[in-house]
Formats: structure tokens, C-alpha cells, sequence
């Protein structure tokens, strides 16, 4: 059916459209910016815990806490990576059918 976006009414040209926003949509996910920051904090926190002096671990009674801090984020920042990339935003939308990104009306 031909609208204002696609006046030939092509299926492929409204596939390539579809493709593109998804595209668009997972380039600026927000789990790949989160995960991206959680990466870069642990690991500098991880280097500033491996390089750690026994005066700064005796401050927080006796625990290394940059470098197990460090050591979480970066798992959590690769789960965040991990769950952006195996589940990817356009995936979602192309699996609701006709790939028009509108939610069903709420009852």
C-alpha cells in the first residue's frame, strides 16, 4: 500500500526502510553506551586495584575494594555488551510483525 514515505508502494524499498531504522535504533542503544562506560571505569579501577599500596587496602580494612569494584564492573559491563549484541533493538521490532514500531493500543 503506498503512503508519504513509500509512494510506489514497493515491499522492498518498506524493507529497506525497516532495515535502516533498525540499524539506527541499535547503533544508539543505551545498554552499549552503559556497558561501554561500566568497561572503561573497571578497568581503570582493576589497574588502580592491582597497583594498590598496603596503606590504601589497610583504609578499607584490609579489602583491595578498586580492585574488586573494577573486577564487577567490568563483568556488568560485559553482560550489558552481551545482552545489546544477542538481543538487538530492530530484533524486537521485526518480531511484532509488520515492523511499523507502533505498540498495540493499551485496554
Amino acid at each position: 500500500m503506498a503512503d508519504e514515505r513509500n509512494p510506489t508502494g514497493d515491499p522492498l524499498i518498506e524493507q529497506a526502510e525497516a532495515a535502516d531504522a533498525a540499524r539506527a535504533a541499535n547503533l544508539f542503544d543505551v545498554r552499549r553506551f552503559i556497558g561501554g562506560l561500566f568497561l572503561i571505569y573497571g578497568a581503570v579501577l582493576t589497574v588502580l586495584g592491582l597497583f594498590a599500596s598496603e596503606a590504601e587496602i589497610a583504609k578499607a580494612a584490609g579489602v583491595n575494594a578498586n580492585l574488586w569494584t573494577g573486577v564487577v564492573m567490568l563483568i556488568v559491563g560485559g553482560g550489558f555488551l552481551a545482552w545489546a549484541l544477542a538481543a538487538p533493538v530492530g530484533a524486537e521490532e521485526l518480531a511484532d510483525g509488520d515492523g511499523s514500531g507502533e505498540r498495540p493500543a493499551a485496554h
